[in-house]
């Protein structure tokens, strides 16, 4: 299988839970991120085509911004070998210039 990435991904040094904003709730916790997609690991099973306007908080703010917000669809879901989690991929498909910037800063220090 041919990897189509664009762009590096980048694993958090730290544990982010990611909210969906509509709900509230957290669709689960940053696995991986870079400037095209993330992948979530969390209890929730989510469908392929699935749109999301996701919120993602910053222990350190950067700029003065402490949470990031942007919107995503779920590319695939993939239940985890013996465990109640999923894995499930997304590709960003609606950030702003400047939260791009803050993730561009965000995960420069990361592995």
């Amino acid at each position: 299988m041919r990897n189509k990435r664009v762009f590096t991904r980048k694993r958090p040094n730290e544990s982010i839970a990611i909210c969906d904003i509509n709900t509230e709730h957290t669709l689960g916790y940053l696995a991986n991120i870079s400037m095209g997609g993330l992948m979530l690991v969390g209890q929730i099973s989510t469908a392929p085509g699935t749109l999301f306007q996701l919120q993602m908080p910053l222990s350190t703010p950067i700029d003065g911004v402490k949470n990031i917000e942007f919107g995503v669809e779920s590319l695939w879901c993939q239940r985890a070998k013996e465990t109640c989690n999923y894995w499930t991929g997304f590709q960003i498909i609606d950030i702003s210039d400047s939260t791009s910037k803050t993730i561009e800063a965000l995960i420069s220090g990361w592995q």
